[in-house]
C-alpha cells in the first residue's frame, strides 16, 4: 500500500459471498437516508446543507421512461446477396424512409436469418424506421463489417467525428427575445423550481434552455485553475463553453417557473457575472425520432490493436426517442454512443477477444445526450472504459442492471464536467467505478462528474469523490472504497463522496425503478420488463470474476507492479504485434518488445493506472538479439517526469535501486543500441 492511498479493511475476493450474505439478509437491508419511501409510500429525498438532493432520474429512457418499446410491423424483407449487401439493405432503408408516418412510424426493415456482408454504414435518417435483424444468436443475422473505417449504423444526421461522412443536424436555437436570468443567490442540484427575474414572456408548455456558463471564477473555484504538464497549464474548460439543460416549463408562479425534469446541477450566482444564468425559450431543431436497431449480431473481425486504430465501430444514435434492443456486437470498438435524448438501449452485448492495447482506452457505451438509459446490457472485455461521459453533458442518465467483465476495466467518467448519472444495481467484478478528478489526465479532464449515484452496486474498486459545491454518492454498494490525489498529483488526497451503508444493499433495490413507479405507477415499471423491484430481478449479484492473469512474482523483489499494465511504445519492429510494447510486461519468458533496426530514443511507457510506490526495477533483454548500450528510466510524479534511473548495458538481468517515490506512469528510453533492443521484461517493484 502506498502513502497516497487509503483503503479500510475490505477484502475483495470476498465480494461474491458478501453479496451472497446481503441476498440471504435482504429482508433487513437498510434503509436510504438519502431516498426512500415515506409514510404515504411516496418517496423523500434528504438534502444536503445546501439543499441539493439526488435528482429524480426516472426521466431517463424512451419518450421519457417508463414506456414500452414499441414493434413495428415490417414493411420490407431482405436477404443476404452473397456479395457486398450495403446498398441493399441501404436500399430498402430508403423505400421505407420515403413511406409516410402512420402513428408515428413509417414501418421496419426485416433482414433474413443469415450473413450479411457491409463494406460501409448504413444510415436511418428518417423518423419512424427500424431495421431488424432475425435474432442476435445462433440461426439469427449477423452483419459482419468489411472494407475502409466506417460505423456500422448511424442514426439520425448529426456529425461524428469517426465518421466524416455523417450528415451534421441543425443546432437547437433558443428565442433571444424570450430570455431572463436566474435571480435565486443559490438554485440547488434536484430541484424543480427556478426564481428568474421576469418571467412575463414564457408559459406553461414553453421548452426552455437553462445555461450555465464556464466562467473564471466558477473554474477557480472547482480548483481547475492549477493544473500543468509536463511544466505546462493546462485548459479545463474553455470559457466560451457553458453546460446547458434543456426542459419544459410546467407551471408559472410570479417569476418562479416549474420544470419537468430536475436540474443536474447547482446554480451559484457567485460565479456568474452579466448576462449570468440564463432561461431561454427553445427553438428545437427537427430531429429523427422513433428509430430502432434490433435483434442483430454485428461482428467484425478480432484485432490485436489499438483503439485509435480499430477500424470499426458499432451504432452512432444522432437521434431523440430511439432505441437498440437485443443486438451483439463483437470485436468492434467504441461501440455505442448516444448523442441523442431520451434513448434506452436494452440488452445490448459488446464482447472483445483481445483486450485493448495502449494506455488510452475506448469505452464501450458513451453518454453524450440526456435522458439516456442502459437497461441490461453487458460488455466484456479488457482495458477498456465501459461507460464513459463526454463534456458538460447533464443529466439525467442511467445505467441499470447492467454487468461488465474484464481485466483493466472499469466505468471512469471520463471529461470535463458531466452531471446526473445513475449507476443502479450494476455488476462490474474485476474493476472500479469512479466519480473522480482525472486532474491532466488526457487532455485535461479534470472533475468528471457531479451529482452522480451509484446504488446497490458491485465493483472491485470504488473512487468516489467530492467536487467543490457539488456531491456525489456511493449508496448499499460492496467493493474497496480508494482515496486518491487527482490524477498524476501525489498530494492532497481528495475528500470522499458521500458512502452510505456500504457493504449492505439498500431498500428500495433500484433506485430508478423506484422513481420510475413513485411518478408513473406501477406499470411503468413492467414496461421496462421488470416484474417487480426486487433482488429476484437483478441476477447479475452472482457473476463469476475473470479468470486471473498471469503472475510472476520475482523470489528477491516480490510482486512485479507492471505486470499486464497498459503500454505506451513509440515503435515495433517490423510494425508486427508480435514485438508490441506490452510483450514487456506479460509475464511470458519468451516473448520480447522489439524496436527497429539502429533505432535510437526507443520509449516504453507504462501507465501504472494509479498512484503506486516502486523502488526498484528490474531489466532483462532477450538473449540473442541485439544490445542495449545506453538507456534512462523517468517516473511521472505530480504531473511532471524524474529520473529514476540510467545505465550502459542490460543482458539477462539487471535490478536498479532508488529511493522510494510514487509514480502515476513509468518511461523507459533507450538511448543507443547496437542493432536493435529486444526487452524481455520491464519489471517494477516495492520492494521491501
Amino acid at each position: 500500500m502506498h502513502p497516497y492511498m487509503k483503503r479500510p479493511s475490505f477484502v475483495t475476493g470476498f465480494l461474491l459471498s458478501l453479496y451472497s450474505l446481503a441476498i440471504a439478509q435482504a429482508p433487513a437491508q437498510n434503509k436510504s437516508s438519502w431516498v426512500y419511501p415515506g409514510k404515504n409510500g411516496k418517496l423523500v429525498y434528504k438534502t444536503t446543507p445546501s439543499g441539493d438532493r439526488i435528482m429524480d432520474f426516472s426521466q431517463a429512457g424512451y419518450r421519457g421512461g417508463g414506456v414500452a418499446l414499441p414493434t413495428v410491423p415490417v414493411k420490407r424483407m431482405v436477404k443476404p446477396s452473397g456479395k457486398d449487401d450495403t446498398e441493399l439493405i441501404q436500399a430498402a432503408i430508403n423505400e421505407v424512409s420515403n413511406m409516410p408516418l402512420v402513428n408515428g412510424f413509417r414501418g421496419a426493415v426485416q433482414l433474413a436469418p443469415g450473413t450479411f456482408t457491409c463494406s460501409g454504414a448504413l444510415y436511418l435518417s428518417a423518423s419512424g424506421v427500424v431495421l431488424r435483424g432475425s435474432g442476435s444468436g445462433k440461426g439469427g443475422t449477423t452483419i459482419r463489417m468489411t472494407g475502409p473505417k466506417h460505423t456500422a449504423i448511424v442514426i439520425g444526421k448529426k456529425t461524428f467525428a469517426s465518421d466524416p461522412n455523417d450528415e451534421p443536424a441543425a443546432p437547437d436555437e433558443p428565442f433571444t427575445a424570450a430570455q431572463t436570468t436566474i435571480t435565486a443567490p443559490y438554485t440547488p442540484a434536484g430541484t424543480y423550481t427556478l426564481v428568474v427575474a421576469d418571467s412575463k414572456a414564457f408559459a406553461a408548455g414553453d421548452k426552455i434552455t437553462i445555461k450555465k456558463p464556464v466562467t473564471d471564477a466558477w473554474v477557480h473555484f472547482m480548483g481547475m485553475d492549477n493544473m500543468k504538464r509536463d511544466g505546462k497549464p493546462q485548459t479545463w474548460i474553455a470559457k466560451s463553453r457553458s453546460l446547458v439543460m434543456q426542459r419544459k416549463i410546467t407551471a408559472i408562479k410570479g417569476n418562479q417557473l416549474t420544470i419537468d425534469i430536475p436540474l443536474a446541477d447547482a446554480l451559484d450566482n457567485r460565479f456568474f457575472s452579466t448576462p449570468g444564468l440564463t432561461v431561454s425559450k427553445l427553438r428545437a431543431a427537427p430531429a429523427v425520432t422513433d428509430v430502432g436497431v434490433e435483434q442483430l449480431h454485428i461482428q467484425c473481425p478480432p484485432l490485436e490493436s489499438s483503439y485509435g486504430n480499430a477500424p470499426y465501430a458499432g451504432v452512432r444514435i444522432g437521434g431523440n426517442d430511439c432505441w437498440i434492443r437485443q443486438v451483439y456486437f463483437e470485436e468492434t470498438m467504441n461501440t455505442t454512443v448516444f448523442a441523442g435524448n431520451r434513448n434506452t438501449i436494452e440488452q445490448v452485448k459488446i464482447t472483445h477477444t483481445y483486450p485493448n492495447l495502449g494506455a488510452s482506452k475506448p469505452a464501450d457505451f458513451s453518454f453524450e445526450g440526456s435522458e439516456n438509459l442502459l437497461n441490461k446490457c453487458e460488455a466484456t472485455g479488457g482495458n477498456t472504459y465501459f461507460v464513459w461521459t463526454s463534456s458538460l453533458v447533464p443529466g439525467p442518465n442511467v445505467m441499470l442492471n447492467c454487468t461488465f467483465r474484464g481485466h483493466g476495466s472499469r466505468i471512469q467518467l471520463h471529461q470535463r464536467w458531466a452531471t446526473g448519472l445513475l449507476v443502479d444495481n450494476c455488476t462490474m467484478i474485476d474493476g472500479g467505478i469512479d466519480f473522480m478528478n482525472r486532474g491532466v489526465a488526457g487532455s485535461g479532464h479534470g472533475w468528471t462528474m457531479g451529482w452522480a449515484v451509484a446504488w446497490n452496486s458491485i465493483a472491485k474498486t470504488y473512487i468516489i469523490q467530492q467536487p467543490p459545491g457539488a456531491a456525489n454518492w456511493a449508496i448499499g454498494c460492496i467493493g474497496s472504497r480508494e482515496q486518491t490525489a487527482r490524477l498524476f498529483d501525489s498530494s492532497p488526497i481528495l475528500d470522499e463522496g458521500y458512502f452510505e451503508s456500504h457493504g449492505k444493499p439498500v431498500f428500495p433495490q433500484s433506485l430508478y425503478l423506484a422513481q420510475l413507479a413513485d411518478r408513473l405507477g406501477q406499470r411503468a415499471i413492467a414496461n421496462l420488463g421488470y416484474a417487480s423491484n426486487t433482488i429476484s430481478q437483478f441476477p447479475n449479484k452472482r457473476v463469476q470474476p475473470t479468470p486471473p492473469l498471469k503472475t510472476a512474482p520475482d523470489p528477491v523483489l516480490g510482486a512485479d507492479l507492471a505486470l499486464h499494465r497498459p503500454i505506451n511504445s513509440n515503435q515495433m519492429r517490423h510494425n508486427l504485434r508480435q514485438f508490441a510494447g506490452e510483450k514487456a510486461v506479460d509475464a511470458d519468458p519468451a516473448t520480447y518488445w522489439a524496436t527497429n533496426d539502429s533505432s535510437q530514443r526507443a520509449t516504453l511507457e507504462i501507465d501504472m493506472e494509479g498512484p503506486v510506490v516502486i523502488n526498484a526495477l528490474l531489466l532483462s533483454e532477450a538473449a540473442g538479439m541485439g544490445q542495449v548500450l545506453e538507456y534512462k528510466v523517468e517516473g511521472q510524479v505530480d504531473s511532471d517526469w524524474l529520473l529514476l534511473s540510467q545505465g550502459t548495458t542490460i543482458g539477462n538481468r539487471k535490478v536498479d535501486q532508488f529511493p522510494a517515490v510514487t509514480v502515476w506512469k513509468v518511461r523507459l528510453t533507450i538511448l543507443k543500441v547496437n542493432n536493435y533492443a529486444a526487452i524481455r521484461q520491464v519489471g517494477l517493484y516495492n520492494r521491501k
